[in-house]
């Protein structure tokens, strides 16, 4: 308003006219005026600067929230989301009526595998409200100043309907092949005679990195009973705290130290079917390092659907824990919804999926639901790329802390000097590798959270946030080509259960908010093989004989793993202005690996693409207390998108 009367020409004194009285409709002309100014600014910024979008479906999941319900595991307390897509109409934020709407009854825990009730009817009257998709900024001119980039989220519009706004990561640019394989990418540019993988940056990494174990959410009543432990040290050198978040190791424990080996300290596994027995034991491996530290490893302790029937009851199953520990895999709790649809009712009391028990709870008796994993999302892929983070609390800046991780029986070390600060990266099984080394800020007392990676065929150590530069020397792709000792079609071995470490060596350190974590895995799927696993050879592929327990017990015995390594790979083929779209949800993403099953275009044309996510500026709100009313700002959940 002031702008506009600003541009009126002043009368000059000499011309002034005596004050005229009010002309009502003169203000009335200049209110639209500037109203329908504003109109075509908001319009003009709308179209060709920035745009604020709602996010309707969980196919990037959990990096962008679609529908969905925000949960805390009733066992362990571990925050996870479930998607409630299937509520809404086509996943959009407008409901059905409500007497045709499926519910969302139940969804499994990424951290303790528990799968909760979350139904209306549950017996402490708890309301688990179903939210929007997360609101999110999107940057509409950056296109106009450089050009798309890999890996980054983009909005565009979708080839077969292009009224219609998808959101994607974009996996694939112009004038290059590209093919996915064991869950990585892989890209020959035009030109060019050999496929490359493609490595995130560290931003796009940690935001594509999902959860395997939390070890600040245990659960202490059952580990007194005999629950394994996940993290464990079978030699009792490292001091756990009574809660079990935290371990602590002194200097003298360290110089008595003697290598774990992993042949005693695994539950109930088969035996060894490895055609090289060289590649059975931990001790092998790292005394060929010619080190010696103390180590706490890491064992995947999935409990089924029959053993968390005990144990949420606080008793240990009769039958012991069974096919455990196993193979890490793609599962996300996202996925794992059970869902009641009035065209396909589930059964209670069936045993299938839902049923009643009568339980003790504080001296009385009750009747509760107890939820069976839903099938559809157990996660069927071995992913081998991991990562282990920690929270480091060094005494005294002497001896060496060490992180281990394994991939397809190949164990890859970083050893830390703490009185340098030197981090070495090795893997001791091959010498073709040469070890990097590289300072680091650990060279003194003090706290540090650390994360060790090995991902997209790269060795990566982050201090405090920042990635420590080895010059690109942890990267080993040069190993992995057909025929190597690292080839990538190699299958895990018994060293995967045991796929991840810590260790101290002439060390007193402690280690807190210990997690184990994984890297997106993408699925090479197409028309004939589906979105749930890609592996090339049974057991997975005749879904109607598959049990959870048959799921359990593939994924913790060696016998079955000759021909995991052996996946389907998945070629793209783009040309100018041509880009591939894939969803960071890898099971649950209709994208450019699945449009070709509709005579669509996989790619997406440069003249279709939007703009970039920036920035998630309203994700659910927070409930006013007493209502379900959720407009308090989640300020928690505001965050830049990478």
């Amino acid at each position: 308003m002031n702008r506009k009367k600003s541009s009126i020409p002043q009368e000059s004194p000499t011309t002034a006219k005596p004050e005229e009285p009010a002309n009502h409709v003169r203000v009335i002309r200049e209110f639209v005026e500037a109203l329908a100014t504003a109109l075509v600014l908001a319009f003009f910024f709308k179209a060709f600067v920035a745009e604020l979008f709602i996010i309707p479906t969980g196919s990037m999941a959990t990096t962008l929230m679609g529908r969905h319900k925000d949960v805390h595991c009733e066992q362990c307390g571990f925050p996870f989301q479930i998607s409630a897509s299937e509520e809404s109409n086509d996943g959009s934020e407008h409901p059905r009526n409500a007497r045709e709407l499926p519910s969302v009854l139940a969804g499994t825990c990424p951290q303790c595998r528990y799968t909760m009730y979350v139904g209306k009817n549950n017996v402490d009257n708890k309301v688990f409200q179903s939210f929007n998709g997360d609101r999110i900024f999107v940057n509409k001119c950056q296109f106009d100043f450089r050009n798309p980039t890999r890996w980054h989220v983009t909005v565009f519009r979708y080839p077969g309907k292009p009224q219609v706004n998808y959101i994607k990561r974009l996996v694939g640019v112009e004038n290059e092949t590209v093919i996915l394989r064991n869950g990585d990418v892989f890209v020959k540019k035009d030109g060019e005679t050999e496929f490359t993988i493609q490595r995130k940056p560290l931003r796009a990494l940690l935001a594509m990195l999902r959860p395997v174990d939390d070890n600040d959410y245990v659960l202490p009543k059952l580990h007194e009973l005999g629950l394994p432990a996940r993290w464990f040290d079978e030699k009792g050198n490292w001091n756990r705290s009574n809660d079990y978040k935290s371990f602590q190791i002194t200097k003298n424990a360290a110089e008595n130290a003697t290598v774990i080996t992993s042949e005693n300290t695994t539950v109930n596994i088969s035996e060894n079917t490895s055609e090289n027995p060289s590649e059975n034991t931990l001790k092998d491996v790292i005394e060929n390092s010619s080190t010696e530290p103390i180590w706490l490893n890491y064992r995947h302790i999935v409990p089924s659907s029959d053993e968390w029937f005990y144990l949420s009851q606080e008793k240990l199953p009769p039958q012991g824990m069974v096919n455990n520990p196993q193979l890490v895999t793609d599962f996300v709790g996202y996925n794992s919804g059970i869902v009641y649809s009035p065209d396909h009712p589930i059964m209670f009391d069936s045993g299938l999926n839902i049923s009643t028990r009568e339980v003790q709870r504080n001296g009385k008796s009750r009747k509760e639901f107890f939820c069976r994993k839903n099938l559809s999302g157990m996660g069927l892929n071995w992913v081998g790329d991991l990562a282990v983070s920690c929270r480091l609390h060094i005494e005294n800046p002497e001896g060496s802390f060490l992180f281990r991780l394994v991939k397809g029986g190949v164990v890859f070390l970083c050893s830390i000097d703490l009185h340098s600060g030197n981090a070495t990266l090795s893997i001791p099984e091959l010498p073709e590798f040469s070890p990097a080394v590289a300072p680091t800020p650990l060279r003194c007392s003090g706290t540090f959270d650390l994360m060790f990676c090995n991902c997209d065929e790269e060795l990566r150590l982050i201090v405090n946030g920042k990635e420590i530069n080895f010059q690109e020397k942890g990267r080993y792709d040069f190993l992995c080509q057909s025929g190597s000792l690292l080839a990538r079609d190699r299958s895990p071995t018994r060293l995967d259960l045991t796929p991840a470490g810590i260790g101290a060596q002439n060390a007193a350190v402690r280690v807190e908010h210990l997690k184990v974590l994984r890297d997106l895995y993408y699925i090479a799927c197409d028309r004939l093989l589906g979105l749930q696993c890609d592996l090339l050879d049974p057991p997975f592929h005749d879904e109607y004989s598959l049990t959870e327990n048959s799921i359990n017990r593939i994924f913790s015995r060696p016998e079955y793993w000759r021909n995991f390594g052996k996946t389907n790979t998945v070629s793209f083929k783009l040309g100018k202005d041509q880009f591939l779209m894939l969803g960071d949800n890898s099971t649950r993403s209709s994208d450019g690996r699945l449009w070709r099953e509709n005579d669509q275009p996989l790619y997406v044309d440069r003249n279709l693409l939007i703009g970039e996510a920036v920035f998630v500026y309203w994700p659910h709100g927070l409930r006013i207390p007493g209502t379900r009313i959720a407009l308090i700002p989640n300020l928690q959940k505001l965050r830049f998108i990478d």
